[in-house]
């Protein structure tokens, strides 16, 4: 059983024929939605990250270690650079 938001709104004299009960109904929907689209996006990033990795890997396997990493900090010199 899930808690209700918003529990008042049913102790309010004749509330439920306001209309109130099924805008807290639909502000909880959209609370499990958001919910869900956060536990979703943490998948994602997740599921990003490891994929970085694996393609920073395979550059590794075909040029040098020493020619990924001069790549990547000749980027991050030219982004610190921009930033000034």
């Amino acid at each position: 059983m899930s808690k209700k938001i918003m529990p008042w709104i049913d102790l309010l004299p004749q509330s439920q024929q306001t209309g109130y009960p099924q805008r807290r109904d639909e502000i909880e929907g959209l609370m499990a939605e958001a919910a869900w689209l956060s536990r979703r996006a943490e998948e994602l990033r997740a599921k990003a990250y490891f994929a970085s990795l694996r393609l920073e890997g395979d550059a590794k396997a075909r040029w040098t270690v020493e020619a990924v990493e001069d790549a990547k900090r000749s980027v991050m010199q030219s982004l610190a650079g921009a930033r000034q």
